[in-house]
């Protein structure tokens, strides 16, 4: 079998796992963002990664001690700007609304997630396939914009015809400083939600080591993810847990019905935690190019399953025709991506 297509399979599993991730998010009643955030990520990187290791990797404490403190601390490291770039996110996010922060956010997650693995590789690419992967990277990127464009016209018009504008959107009158203040925000979570990937790449001696003590490969990879998972989970706990003390939202945990925004919380975490174990293992099966080509390609079909869960929870009802077709045209572009992508990984794995 070609191993291109379990490696695709995974990351499209990851993808709609990713794809569904703020969905939760979205229905609580009880939590504020930094309740919901604190505990789906303390399910999702603490909890979770956890059990399966001990099931799956017994083997997982030997392995990150003989990768060495260099690439534990670079692993740990990358996790605490990832962790940030979640806190980040639902400050930008809440500033500047969900479709120009979503884009700007994916936008440069993409970019720097994907060219900077390729970059260290880059004397193991063909010529011909680092065009590909470099205009595939570029049409995602087109992709990303469009689709957020989209967005910001839905905006639009619903801030019109309430009107007045949304709170968190950036279609209303939100006062210049603010909004360049949110935008910065958005600008900073792109680039550190990048370094999940960028941590996932550098923690691989952790994969090998794993291996070398009798692990599986795609066990191996999981492997990759607990460093990362330890800086990153640092981060949100600061972030989230400091936030509610500051703001006292840490008694929402002990309000009457809260126990429903447990659950959800819950299913967040979980959703987190299979939008990323998949992807690595699919990562594996794509080869050199796994870290870049299949990041890419995981937010790219990750944006398709967002927006498919929006039309069927109705959020695009009512939009007006000029920002569907924008956003199916986006859409589109995203999938000649993926093909772009595809092809230029095929040439690189001569498969």
């Amino acid at each position: 079998m070609n191993p291109q297509i379990p490696g695709f399979g995974l990351i499209l599993l990851a993808a709609v796992a990713g794809g569904a991730f703020a969905f939760p998010l979205r229905v609580h009643k009880q939590y504020a963002w930094e309740n919901t955030w604190l505990l789906a990520f303390f399910f999702a990187l603490i909890c979770i990664p956890f059990t399966v290791v001990s099931i799956f990797l017994p083997v997982w404490r030997q392995a990150v001690v003989a990768a060495g403190p260099a690439t534990v601390l670079a692993a740990v490291g990358f996790g605490f700007l990832w962790g940030w770039g979640a806190v980040t996110f639902a400050i930008g996010i809440t500033s500047v609304g969900m479709s120009l922060g979503y884009a700007t956010i994916m936008g440069l997650a993409t970019a720097v997630g994907s060219i900077i693995p390729m970059i260290r590789r880059w004397d193991r690419i063909p010529d011909d396939a680092r065009l590909f992967i470099l205009l595939g990277i570029a049409t995602c990127l087109a992709g990303v914009a469009i689709c957020g464009r989209a967005g910001v016209l839905r905006e639009r018009a619903a801030s019109i015809g309430d009107g007045a504008p949304k709170k968190g959107s950036s279609a209303g009158k939100t006062p210049l400083k603010i909004f360049l203040v949110g935008l910065a925000w958005c600008v900073l979570s792109g680039f550190l939600s990048a370094c999940a990937n960028l941590g996932f790449d550098y923690a691989d001696r952790v994969a090998q080591e794993a291996q070398h003590l009798g692990a599986g490969p795609l066990a191996a990879s999981i492997g990759r993810w607990i460093t990362v998972y330890w800086g990153g989970f640092l981060a949100i706990l600061i972030g989230s847990g400091s936030t509610m003390l500051k703001k006292g939202t840490w008694r929402n945990y002990f309000k009457a019905g809260s126990g429903r925004d447990f659950g959800f919380a819950l299913i967040a975490g979980s959703c987190h935690f299979l939008a990323q174990i998949p992807y690595g293992m699919g990562a594996y099966y794509l080869g050199t190019l796994g870290t870049s080509v299949g990041w890419v390609i995981n937010i790219a079909c990750s944006l398709l399953v967002a927006n498919v869960l929006g039309f069927m929870t109705q959020e695009w009802k009512g939009a007006p025709k000029a920002s569907t077709r924008t956003l199916f045209v986006g859409l589109a572009v995203l999938v000649v991506a993926m093909g772009i992508l595809a092809h230029g990984n095929n040439l690189v794995t001569g498969k």
